[in-house]
């Protein structure tokens, strides 16, 4: 697994919009989670290879939070435990229904629902300096209120 892979056709980061940091996160991400799932697939054994705190999934993961969230502890989010399928954004979609700018630096982006596959997602993502970063996620549930879900 190579970083460079997953980020080899998106623009720099300060060329980034609100809604293009969206796009490719869930994209970057869901390649690598597939990638992960695939392997796992050929192999099961790799799967304790792949959580591993030092293995180079882990490493990857860390980069693209890094490239694309805020810096926060997320524990028993994915960056920590490696868990690298099912909930949050695995196979969300990155199709922007809604925009809404809250202030100058902080953007609200909701994603449209794929039907019996993933629910819509509303991120908060935040201008730091000149760059675009995911704050946090949340997932509309089956009571039509907004939960907070791990990205």
């Amino acid at each position: 697994m190579d970083f460079d892979k997953y980020i080899e056709n998106t623009l720099p980061d300060t060329d980034r919009t609100s809604m293009d940091t969206i796009i490719e996160f869930v994209k970057v991400y869901n390649k690598w989670a597939n990638d992960c799932h695939n392997l796992v697939k050929a192999d099961r054994t790799k799967l304790d290879e792949l959580t591993k705190i030092d293995s180079v999934a882990r490493k990857v993961l860390q980069s693209i939070y890094n490239k694309y969230c805020t810096s926060k502890n997320r524990q028993y989010q994915r960056e920590h435990t490696g868990y690298f399928f099912y909930g949050g954004t695995y196979n969300s979609s990155s199709e922007i229904v809604i925009c809404t700018a809250l202030t100058k630096n902080k953007v609200e982006i909701q994603t449209a629902k794929i039907k019996n596959i993933a629910t819509s997602k509303k991120y908060i993502v935040v201008k730091q300096g000149q760059i675009w970063k995911i704050d946090t996620v949340e997932s509309l549930a089956g009571n039509n209120k907004w939960t907070p879900d791990s990205l």
